[in-house]
């Protein structure tokens, strides 16, 4: 991918999350569903009691608060490339002197960090990285030697026999849903695994109700990926078209997870 694509995208990332803040921070208080993502990837990492952890993408930090209460020794630096999200942060938080926040890009580690870390999560984030390498090869090269990298990545909709959900929906919808990522899951697979080849990977599976989806998908980043290049109003009435044609009842999220870690 091109440098001028790259920060196209990446612009529009953190223009979304900036106008997301207040919605994420409703969504997860009402729902707690990230809490439950995070959870899922941090029962299989196993950190050490006076981690020092890096939290790449911590939006309005409930995965950082999440990292200091799982490893209450810890030490968490949560990094964004949104303002608004972090002012959302910094404002929940409060005073801590074992969690700082710093606004910056995810491929720029190495210039906010010189000292290493025992573990680098990439909660929810990793799929709006466009340099997702780059971003991976200095998580790497920052670890202590046995030090571990997770990340949870969004994958979709679908029900028990693999069908998409989104793609069925928009077959009578006709809303035009855009499917596509600024990061192709099996090419962050390779990557990841030739980057650490002491891994894992695995699919957690997620049933939640279609009103909680339609809600999640209808804040401004999450729009924006199903709709880019769109107003926001124009973004949610499709996303409620679409859902007017889920299946009712629970529905399955999907996220792939992957754990790495740097040899000894």
């Amino acid at each position: 991918m091109d440098q001028q694509k790259i920060t196209k995208i990446k612009d529009a990332v953190r223009g979304n999350f900036d106008a997301s803040s207040d919605r994420y921070v409703a969504f997860e208080e009402k729902r707690g569903f990230f809490r439950a993502l995070n959870a899922a990837l941090l029962s299989r990492m196993q950190l050490p009691e006076r981690a020092e952890i890096l939290d790449v993408g911590c939006g309005t930090g409930a995965s950082s608060l999440q990292l200091l209460e799982a490893v209450p020794q810890s030490r968490v630096w949560g990094l964004d490339c949104s303002a608004g999200m972090l002012e959302a942060a910094r404002s929940r938080v409060g005073g801590s002197d074992r969690l700082s926040f710093v606004e910056g890009d995810a491929a720029r580690l190495s210039e906010y960090f010189t000292f290493p870390f025992d573990a680098i999560i990439y909660s929810a984030s990793v799929f709006l990285i466009p340099d997702y390498r780059e971003s991976l090869s200095q998580a790497a090269d920052l670890l202590k030697e046995g030090g571990q990298v997770g990340l949870t990545f969004m994958d979709g909709l679908y029900d028990w026999d693999g069908n998409n959900l989104f793609q069925r929906a928009d077959e009578v919808a006709r809303e035009g849903v855009s499917l596509r990522k600024p990061v192709k899951m099996a090419e962050l697979q390779l990557f990841f695994r030739e980057t650490f080849p002491d891994h894992e990977s695995w699919n957690e599976d997620f049933m939640l109700p279609e009103d909680v989806l339609k809600e999640f998908f209808s804040i401004p980043a999450m729009s924006a990926g199903l709709f880019p290049g769109i107003e926001y109003s124009d973004r949610v009435k499709k996303v409620t078209s679409l859902f007017r044609h889920m299946p009712t009842g629970e529905i399955l999220f999907r996220w792939m997870m992957m754990r790495g870690q740097k040899g000894r």
